[in-house]
């Protein structure tokens, strides 16, 4: 033992006698002391932190010629090579990187919740916890500025465009089909669980060249990586259940769930607008497993399959008649992506998705069977060419395979049917001049087999930052779509359809504070699909020669900070829109836009009780509807619509796993809505058309759901 303990004692005097000091000061350009910059030998845990007046010293057993590195949040690493023989002192200037924390950010027509530099808006949490929104993220967004309130449809309506010409995205590829089947007078909602995922960005116009296939806005949904731990979970609602598990290992998760829903208790309880012959009822079940591999990269795959069933009759407008309509099937999503760097400055990502749906649709005696596949692949790249530039590029190839069949009365079946590739490619830069100027020009190509056309899409964006928390942001771009499967059934010798984005947006404050925001924008559209109404009410004369325009402007203001415990927005939305499409015979502003949108969303937690309550408050002008009666097309207009909903959340624990009692009621006031007419099918005697009030099945709704976690 003593022989032990001198040997030591003899190794730590020679090295104490050995060690070289390292010291200095560090300052900026203008020769300002910069404080907590860490100061150390590469490869080495030799180091120490600058203290308030920029000085610094520590000492090291290194010798040799050996690399001294600076750096700090907000700087360029400093380096530079030293001979470790004696004592040394070093003077380390810094410079400014133009990737800092507060540097501009191109954000127009964007609101990100996934990068906390940027307009972080819409995260799972908010949208769990809007009271009018109900676990929907698509209910959820249309609180957001740009879009409209669209209670008897329940698809995002954007800045003019229809609900097709907003495109969803999980992971980089497409979701074809994000919400449930639609159909008449009767509202959908989005397909996906917002737990799903750690960020949303929603972008309500000038978005980047690496999205295609969209005239109006993406939504861009980034799945969560990595499950944190084991969770069992049962969920017991007025409308349902669901079980869940959740099983986490070292480097690997699996997540497996599902459900079951019925509306047939709110028919029972609850007076209807419709006069539901079979209430909807679903089946669902999801799986996600999640692995990350020895090199750091991320393989997610996610499955999910639904089945769907309703019926209910509507009025035809002549002798009390009714028609039946009725809808089901069967839809498959599949997400299958990698993510990893080839080095420290190139990172890549490959994926597919696949989208399957199987739909029977009944219109009185008629049926309308449908099959659709779309399989997306995908890959991009993103290079750092300096601190300052970064590219971002990539190869897109989607199929699509359509088929349907229209079966009529007698028994005589019609088929339609096509293929279509779509392949495509983009590359784009971000170029920072300065930690206050930026831009990000970028291109995009695409070329559609069925049509057999190419398109060539240049877009661009700048943002200049105006003071600490304030910026200018533009964008401006052209943008593409090939015309929807109900019209490629029929005529493939169509063109894209094509869109002018032109926005310029103020921004002043912080995303996790407060955070202002105001955006105006211009669109043009050209090349739209119109036609007339031909054999089996079938599009006939399919053309390209729609058009229109779209201008407006958004705000957006939420503070998180004035209240202690209590979180709101506001946004307020104004447009001006006509376009000429589908068998429109003049341009006319479409009938799902209220040119004024206003929106209010608060939560206010309850600290000592656990619990957060929340109200949400939307009122838009009346929307324009198509009286036949009349000689103007789409000139009369509905009622101003109004809503107020208000939720309770409770958490409570199961051991150390949280659960939740949570309540909703959406149009507590009972405002009778009239979203819009729908003219009757036949003409009286005197040749008018009686019009058919459209309501929202439930005039006012209430939602009671047990969230357990074990």
């Amino acid at each position: 033992m003593k022989t032990i303990f001198t040997m030591f004692l003899i190794i730590t005097t020679t090295l104490s006698f050995s060690q070289i000091t390292i010291s200095g000061k560090v300052t900026s350009v203008n020769g300002k002391p910069i404080p907590g910059v860490n100061i150390f030998i590469e490869n080495t845990y030799d180091g120490a932190s600058s203290n308030d007046e920029g000085f610094f010293k520590f000492s090291t057993s290194e010798t040799g010629v050996k690399n001294l590195k600076a750096s700090f949040i907000g700087y360029k690493m400093y380096q530079k090579e030293v001979e470790l023989s004696k004592n040394i002192e070093v003077q380390i200037q810094l410079k400014e990187s133009v990737n800092t924390l507060d540097a501009v950010t191109i954000t127009a027509g964007s609101f990100e919740a996934a990068d906390e530099s940027r307009a972080s808006i819409m995260k799972p949490l908010d949208i769990y916890t809007t009271p009018s929104a109900n676990g929907d993220i698509m209910a959820a967004m249309r609180t957001m500025p740009g879009t409209q309130s669209a209670a008897d449809d329940g698809r995002l309506l954007v800045r003019g465009g229809d609900w097709y010409e907003t495109k969803t995205y999980i992971d980089g590829l497409v979701a074809s089909k994000p919400y449930y089947s639609k159909t008449p007078d009767v509202a959908t909602r989005g397909r996906f669980a917002p737990s799903l995922f750690n960020g949303v960005m929603f972008s309500s116009g000038g978005y980047s060249a690496e999205y295609g296939q969209a005239l109006s806005s993406v939504l861009v949904l980034n799945s969560n990586d990595l499950a944190e731990t084991d969770v069992t979970g049962i969920s017991l609602m007025t409308i349902g259940g669901e079980a869940n598990k959740t099983k986490r290992w070292v480097n690997s998760s699996l997540s497996l769930s599902g459900g079951y829903t019925t509306l047939k208790g709110y028919d029972k309880v609850f007076n209807s607008s419709i006069d539901w012959q079979k209430p909807v009822e679903a089946i669902k079940g999801t799986a996600v497993f999640r692995h990350k591999t020895k090199s750091n990269g991320m393989f997610k795959a996610y499955a999910t399959t639904d089945y769907r069933d309703l019926a209910y009759n509507v009025p035809t407008g002549q002798n009390n008649l009714l028609m039946l309509i009725s809808n089901r099937g069967i839809t498959g999503y599949s997400n299958l992506s990698y993510r990893d760097c080839f080095s420290e400055k190139s990172c890549y990502k490959i994926g597919m998705s696949t989208t399957s749906q199987n739909n029977r649709t009944g219109l009185g005696e008629d049926d309308i069977k449908t099959h659709e596949i779309i399989i997306e692949t995908r890959l991009s790249v993103v290079y750092d060419v300096s601190e300052a530039v970064k590219i971002n590029w990539g190869a897109i190839e989607t199929f699509n395979r359509y088929n349907e069949d229209f079966i009529e009365n007698k028994g005589e079946t019609y088929s339609m049917d096509f293929n279509d590739h779509l392949i495509g490619a983009f590359i784009e830069s971000e170029i920072r001049f300065s930690k206050n100027l930026a831009i990000r020009p970028g291109i995009r190509s695409e070329h559609s087999s069925v049509i057999n056309k190419t398109n060539l899409a240049p877009r661009f964006a700048l943002a200049l930052k105006t003071g600490k928390n304030s910026q200018l942001s533009g964008a401006s771009g052209i943008y593409y779509q090939t015309p929807q499967a109900d019209y490629l059934k029929l005529n493939t010798n169509l063109d894209f359809e094509k869109a002018v984005h032109y926005i310029l947006s103020y921004q002043f404050g912080e995303v996790s504070t407060r955070l202002f925001r105001a955006e105006a924008y211009y669109k043009t559209y050209n090349n739209l699909i119109t036609w007339q109404y031909g054999e089996f009410t079938l599009p006939k004369n399919l053309q390209n020669d729609g058009s229109g325009y779209a201008g407006g402007i958004d705000i957006f203001w939420r503070d998180q900070k004035s209240i202690k415990g209590f979180d709101y927005w506001v946004t307020y939305s104004y447009i001006d829109t006509k376009r000429k499409y589908k068998n429109y015979p003049e341009q006319a502003t479409p009938y799902f836009i209220s040119d004024h949108t206003f929106s209010f969303v608060g939560k206010y937690w309850l600290n000592k009780i656990n619990t957060q309550v929340g109200m949400s408050y939307t009122a838009a002008s009346g929307r324009p509807y198509n009286n036949p009666n009349s000689t103007k097309f789409n000139s009369e207009r509905t009622k101003m619509f109004s809503d107020l909903s208000l939720n309770f959340s409770h958490i409570f624990y199961i051991g150390n796993q949280y659960s939740v009692l949570y309540c909703s009621v959406n149009n507590v006031l009972g405002h009778d809505n009239v979203l819009s007419y729908r003219p009757s099918g036949v003409a009286d005697t005197q040749g008018n058309y009686s019009l058919i009030p459209v309501k929202r099945d439930l005039k006012r709704m209430m939602f009671v759901g047990l969230f357990l976690s074990f």
